[in-house]
This record gives C-alpha cells, structure tokens and sequence, in this order.
C-alpha cells in the first residue's frame, strides 16, 4: 500500500515539473491582451497593447476574460497530461485539478 502511494507522490510531483514548462498562450480584444500561462496556472507573462492604457475600464474587463481562459486552458492540459500519465486510469477528485 505505502510502494503505491510513494509511487503516486513521485507521479504527481514528476507531473508538476512537466507541467511547469508547458504553457498556454491565449488573447483576448483582438490580440490587445495576451497571456502565456504554464500548467500549474503560473503566470509565465502578461502583455497588452499600449493604447489600451487610455481605456482601462476596456483593459479590466479583457484582462480577467484572457486569465479566466488562461485558467480553463491550463487545467485542460494538466488534465491531459494526467491522464496520458496515468494510463487513461480514473483519478478522484483533486482539489484544485478540475
């Protein structure tokens, strides 16, 4: 029992680590607003167009939009990620994962 729960430590802790380096990219407003997000939802950069500064109202709003699709892209990619890890195998609910 203790070998598969140090073997699924060492899977989740091997996953983090893959995770850390890949990244989504998503934008938002036409490309005004992009944003590189890595697996462990880690913002990697934040980038906008500077005209949006007169239009921070504007800025806001596709700030939070582009970060809340960051986000979803994120766990969809650890979720894939863990379940090419586990073989396809059903893992309970974690916290934070989905």
């Amino acid at each position: 029992m203790m070998g598969n729960m140090d073997n699924l430590l060492n899977m989740a802790k091997q996953l983090q680590e893959q995770l850390k380096l890949m990244t989504v990219k998503v934008s938002a407003g036409q490309n005004a607003v992009e944003l590189i997000i890595n697996g462990n939802q880690e913002v990697v950069q934040l980038s906008f167009k500077p005209e949006m500064l007169e239009h921070p109202a504007e800025l806001a709003a596709l700030t939070a939009d582009v970060f809340n699709e960051g986000m979803r892209e994120s766990k969809r990619m650890m979720r894939e990620e863990l379940s090419k890890m586990t073989g396809g195998m059903n893992i309970p609910f974690v916290p934070g994962l989905f």
